[in-house]
């Protein structure tokens, strides 16, 4: 745009006449003018509305999605207490929990199916895209914890289909091999955070140390303690600023007794 104005500027001439003749054309046609402004103000206030509900629609969205997140981290519920007797015995009464509009529960599970309902009722109405993508995932880990694997890895491996983030990618695999290894499949585990280290040497490397020390963890599983420990080793060589690095020295102190 500004090339082409510029490049107009440069025929004063034309840029002149050009708007002499417009205007002389505004003159002899005004009420075809206002008509035509007329449509164009109802077609821009249309406009308006489209992208005024767009916004309106992420702004909804965003409110839900911390919907979600609240209700995951909630509070519990206090236990009861099992003697009665002394709760009477107390000067004063425990307070009330702040009534936050939020449901709670009284286990963990309780927690994560109510945050995985509310999951699957905003991608109901905003779908999977954009924001809907981060919901999938953070369902998908709640899957894990609840023990429903097959439903976690389906989740992970949907998500790569469509990823074009390169290191959103990296955790939707590590996921993908958790489920995996949470359903004792442990070859495929294995390969699956073998395929996540290699990936992680050609790219930043942050996600290295993680690929590696869950290949050591399911070796040892498997028995294979020796093939552990070089693995182990080998991240503080690769990663010598682990954060990991208090629970690969704890695992190299228990294979070591065991040998």
């Amino acid at each position: 745009m500004a090339k082409a104005l510029e490049k107009e500027l440069k025929q004063p001439d034309e840029f002149v006449s050009f708007w002499t003749h417009f205007g002389q054309k505004l003159s002899r046609h005004k009420r075809s003018l206002i008509a035509v402004l007329a449509a164009g103000a109802v077609a821009g206030g249309a406009g308006y509305g489209v992208t005024a509900y767009r916004h309106s629609v992420a702004a909804k969205a965003t409110v839900a999605f911390d919907r979600i997140e609240r209700i995951a981290q909630a509070d519990l519920l206090p236990e009861k207490a099992a003697d009665k007797a002394a709760a009477k015995d107390e000067a004063k009464p425990e307070p009330k929990p702040e009534d936050d509009g939020l449901p709670h529960f009284k286990t963990e599970k309780e927690r994560l199916e109510a945050a995985n309902k509310e999951a699957d009722t905003f991608l109901a109405q905003f779908g999977q895209t954009s924001l809907g993508r981060k919901v999938l995932f953070d369902k998908a880990g709640r899957l894990l914890v609840l023990g429903n694997a097959a439903e976690a890895a389906n989740i992970y491996t949907s998500l790569i289909a469509g990823e074009t983030d390169r290191d959103l990618r990296l955790l939707e695999q590590e996921g993908v091999a958790v489920a995996q290894e949470v359903e004792g499949k442990l070859d495929e585990a294995l390969r699956g955070f073998a395929s996540l280290a290699d990936e992680s040497q050609r790219g930043s490397k942050f996600y290295l140390d993680r690929a590696l020390y869950a290949q050591a963890r399911i070796l040892e599983k498997q028995g294979k303690g020796k093939d552990a420990e070089k693995l182990l080793r080998e991240i503080l060589e690769k990663v010598p600023k682990t954060t990991l690095r208090s629970q690969i020295d704890d695992r190299l102190a228990l294979l070591t007794e065991k040998k």
